[in-house]
């Protein structure tokens, strides 16, 4: 009897899906369905591979059939639901138009470029992206790049606290910086992290040797998921670090070289960290992952006075 199957976790995804690999959709999909979770999407494009894989092909979704899509999504109503890649305005202005009749938690991954390859949309889309989709969402995860560019700092160099308070004076209640910085001689890397009360520093281990193709995807998608299953904000930043570690280290040659998160969970199991932060960082040791607090600047400072209350989703 359908009436003696216990609810399961619903979690939105509205990204790229990818027919080969763990990227996009398909990233959110193994590992919300790992975690138990259930998952709903929709495309915002389609591709049988990642770029540099011979015979790749992509279709951007149409914006008609994707409002459709996005809208059916929506009407789900899923718990949380993650944003990622949007090739397109008039696909930002979907979603955005959609998050209205929204009523859980909005994850942004605005994956709108990288150090490396600098901006993969136009610059008219990544204004999109800020100008009408970080004022719906409650966790933000940029890498440093984009973090740049939502800023519009330039050449600018900002101190780690005014990196976290820029964007968390954009509207979202948590920020998530990945790939802050980077450590070949190391091979640690680090992301930042802030709840408005709380800023810390995560090291994790970097694994320069492999190429990590969809690891940005993997973290935001962790995240998301670690969230959903009523982890906070900083505890799903903890395991979704982990995570994405241990999935670029499970890399293999499946969807050109992409992590595999799936190979990962099938060797680590994060569920019932999750809960409590400290029993998330405690956890998170073993898989060489740290946290540090970050301390004030003379010039800034925490924008909350008070702790959030831990016993919501999200802080704030």
């Amino acid at each position: 009897m359908l009436e003696d199957v216990p609810p399961l976790p619903l979690i939105g995804s509205i990204q790229n899906s990818i027919g080969m690999g763990f990227m996009g959709n398909q990233a959110s999909f193994a590992i919300v369905n790992a975690l138990g979770g259930r998952l709903v999407h929709a495309p915002s494009q389609f591709a049988n591979a990642h770029p540099g894989v011979a015979g790749r092909t992509t279709t951007t979704a149409d914006p008609a059939q994707f409002r459709r899509d996005v809208n059916f999504l929506i009407a789900q109503q899923p718990g949380i639901l993650q944003i990622g890649y949007l090739p397109k305005p008039a696909h930002v202005d979907v979603v955005a138009s959609a998050l209205a009749d929204y009523k859980g938690v909005v994850l942004l991954d605005p994956v709108i470029g990288d150090a490396q390859k600098g901006l993969y949309v136009s610059e008219e889309t990544a204004r999109s992206i800020r100008d009408w989709l970080i004022p719906h969402a409650q966790i933000v995860t940029p890498n440093r790049f984009e973090a740049d560019v939502l800023l519009g700092i330039g050449d600018r160099e900002l101190s780690e606290y005014a990196y976290l308070n820029g964007l968390f004076d954009l509207g979202p209640q948590a920020v998530i910086v990945t790939s802050f910085t980077r450590s070949v001689e190391k091979q640690r890397s680090t992301l930042l992290f802030t709840n408005g009360y709380y800023y810390y520093r995560i090291n994790a281990p970097y694994f320069p040797r492999f190429a990590a193709h969809g690891a940005g995807d993997v973290f935001a998608a962790a995240v998301t998921a670690f969230a959903g299953l009523g982890g906070s904000p900083l505890a799903a930043a903890l395991l979704a670090t982990a995570l994405t570690a241990r999935a670029v280290a499970n890399t293999t040659a499946y969807g050109g070289e992409t992590v595999d998160p799936v190979g990962a969970l099938a060797k680590w199991q994060p569920l019932g960290n999750h809960v409590e932060d400290e029993r998330a960082m405690r956890f998170c040791e073993r898989s060489n992952v740290d946290a540090e607090v970050i301390k004030p600047s003379s010039e800034d400072g925490p924008r909350l006075k008070f702790a959030p209350p831990k016993n919501k989703i999200i802080y704030g």
